[in-house]
């Protein structure tokens, strides 16, 4: 007896219509209850007013920093200013000679530079009169990290700079391609901002990378596990994008009663954005119905792009 056939997925604009109606209601319902958990909070604890303005002000930081743009920046930033060298230089920045120069510097704050190998200590012989054996025993280890450093660049693609000649196309091209190497350290930095900015910033990145991932992971498409683990981090970070209009929209309409509008916006909003998370993964699902099993690139265009749509 062959097994039936699975029911058809239900058209995409019922199916939203219905969910917006949904989550909608459900936002309403958490945004009474936050309202009322937040007058209580007030009546029974003094200090509550200071920490609520505090965690608004924090919220619409965060989602400020954190949109997709906010994070490209901040990725595309480090990698910009920064030179990768062929080896390891420490976990939390690795490749990264530029960070690793910046520790340098931090850890020995009397060497002002090095020339011709050897480093300047502007206060060299009053140091070596306090105490000769730190001072020696400073100076080489200084020594000894700025040679490890140095030995891991790529010396021939940063030469000295010169402003008067044009730069070379060959050594530009090759700092192009040692950002490669750079994308771990960029990656651990980005991931180090999110969770410097507080408590706020990781509840935030918690809620839109949970909702994302309850959508990418229960979605059909797409099928591989691979591609999903590549599409949740962006996925989530665009949730926080779409974070940003509510708390937008509050803050224009009812800032004039109060500017504390962040939390309040973001609670009520929670269930859109999982909707809002659920509804490109639908749409997609519907309408690969009209692609056939092992259509080529071209028929899966061609069927895509075909009228009617099955989103009626």
């Amino acid at each position: 007896m062959s097994a039936p056939f699975a029911p058809a997925p239900e058209p995409f604009r019922p199916w939203l219509k219905r969910e917006f109606v949904r989550e909608a209601k459900f936002g309403l319902v958490l945004f009474v209850l936050a309202v009322i958990a937040v007058s209580g909070a007030r009546k029974l604890w003094s200090g509550f007013d200071a920490l609520w303005d505090r965690l608004n002000y924090q919220l619409s930081r965060t989602a400020l920093n954190q949109h997709p743009l906010g994070i490209a920046r901040t990725f595309g930033g480090r990698l910009g200013d920064s030179e990768y060298g062929w080896n390891p230089l420490s976990w939390s920045a690795p490749f990264n000679v530029t960070a690793a120069r910046a520790e340098l510097r931090h850890d020995y704050p009397e060497v002002i530079g090095v020339f011709n190998g050897e480093p300047v200590v502007p206060r060299a012989d009053s140091l070596r009169r306090q105490d000769p054996a730190r001072y020696n025993a400073r100076i080489a280890a200084f020594t000894e990290r700025h040679r490890q450093i140095e030995s891991r660049r790529f010396t021939w693609l940063h030469g000295e700079e010169d402003t008067f000649s044009r730069p070379d196309p060959t050594a530009t091209l090759g700092q192009m391609v040692t950002k490669i190497l750079g994308f771990p350290d960029a990656f651990i930095f980005t991931l180090h901002r999110i969770i410097s900015a507080g408590i706020t910033s990781i509840l935030l990145f918690c809620t839109v990378l949970a909702l994302s991932g309850l959508s990418v992971w229960r979605s059909k498409r797409p099928a591989r596990r691979w591609l999903k683990l590549m599409l949740w981090p962006f996925f989530a970070s665009g949730l926080v994008w779409v974070a940003i209009v509510p708390m937008a929209l509050a803050a224009a309409i009812f800032g004039a009663f109060t500017p504390n509008t962040s939390v309040f916006a973001f609670v009520a909003a929670v269930p859109l954005l999982l909707l809002a998370a659920k509804a490109p993964f639908r749409l997609a699902e519907n309408l690969l119905l009209r692609v056939p099993p092992g259509a080529s690139a071209l028929t899966i265009i061609k069927a895509l792009t075909r009228a009617p749509f099955p989103i009626k």
